[in-house]
């Protein structure tokens, strides 16, 4: 399955919202080419002519199943990334010498409900047997789909991002439920995205999406990433419930990677730029704003593009903890 590149550009100078707006164009176009199979049903029929064309999980190697979004589909399909040999997920791991192999079932537009639907997660839970890992990538389009309206009815930015997590949650944990039946022994893992939005066009949408930060004396910028990142919280109220499920982060990543100062990914203290984006060149207005870059990646430089930079950080908070993927793992065990 091909990455859906949403060739959208904001053209608007100013941040009137328009009776059809980018952030509503952009998911609307996603949704509207998914495969077919997808749009009619045949889900099964999907799930395993995609599995298909990827590499099969090798005996004795740990195996990662990537599903979501289409921030799922940048960074674990292959074909995204120029070199066409693995994807931005499989490309951290094995610049780090880790050994496990991955696949992605990817459906960019895809929201909660979706996954958690009947026909899916029959579907999916044909693909996790042979995971040992189930990475997910999911909440932002919920987001897009939900914040805006919750909004127009008047309420307040903290209503909002209560509503948005109230109407996620119970879809995620049949999704992890679901996974967990399947397959008892894989582990579950998944982030809240990071903070992105940068170039100035992207103003567009993170004032249609909280348009109560941007009213006087609203918060601006620090209101927007403190409401729109609590689906970072989901996963850690997931993980906080689910024994089978872990919380990772990549929160600051290309904030950091970027040079700003005010940010960390230092495991102690890691926090974002509460008062900036993540910066532009990582978060292009060609990709929607909330998709990280994939031009300009270079082999081994991992601050060249936004894929590169998100990926060493989940590699860097999640991976290398793991001694099954990164047998390196093992050697940073501290014994309390």
């Amino acid at each position: 399955m091909k990455l859906i590149f949403t060739s959208l550009i904001l053209c608007c100078q100013s941040t009137s919202i328009a009776a059809e707006h980018p952030a509503i164009e952009a998911i609307t176009k996603m949704q509207s080419m998914m495969p077919d199979d997808v749009k009619n049903g045949n889900i099964e029929k999907w799930v395993t002519e995609t599995l298909a064309k990827q590499e099969e999980p090798t005996k004795g190697v740990p195996h990662i199943l990537v599903l979501g979004d289409s921030w799922a589909d940048i960074v674990g399909m292959k074909s995204v990334n120029k070199d066409g040999k693995v994807s931005f997920l499989q490309n951290a791991l094995n610049s780090h010498n880790c050994t496990a192999t991955s696949r992605c079932l990817a459906i960019p537009g895809s929201t909660a409900d979706f996954w958690a639907g009947k026909l899916l997660v029959g579907a999916t839970k044909l693909a996790v047997k042979a995971a040992d890992y189930v990475y997910i990538m999911l909440m932002g389009n919920d987001a897009l789909s939900y914040l805006h309206d919750c909004a127009k009815q008047g309420h307040t930015a903290q209503e909002c991002s209560d509503g948005l997590l109230n109407t996620v949650m119970p879809d995620m944990y049949k999704i992890v439920d679901a996974i967990h039946a399947a397959n008892p022994k894989a582990r579950i893992v998944g982030f809240g995205y990071d903070t992105m939005f940068g170039p100035k066009l992207c103003a567009a949408v993170t004032h249609y999406l909280f348009p109560q930060c941007w009213k006087k004396g609203g918060g601006g910028n620090r209101c927007f990433n403190t409401h729109f990142m609590r689906i970072q919280e989901a996963w850690e109220t997931i993980a906080a419930n689910r024994t089978f499920v872990d919380k990772a982060s990549i929160l600051g990543a290309t904030q950091v990677a970027g040079g700003d100062a005010k940010a960390s990914t230092d495991p102690k203290n890691r926090h974002i730029d509460m008062d900036q984006m993540g910066p532009a060149q990582y978060w292009p207005v060609k990709l929607a704003c909330f998709h990280p870059s994939v031009e300009n990646c270079v082999p081994g430089q991992v601050k060249s593009c936004g894929a590169h930079v998100v990926m060493e950080e989940f590699y860097k908070d999640y991976w290398s903890k793991q001694p099954s993927v990164c047998p390196s793992a093992a050697a940073q065990t501290i014994v309390v």
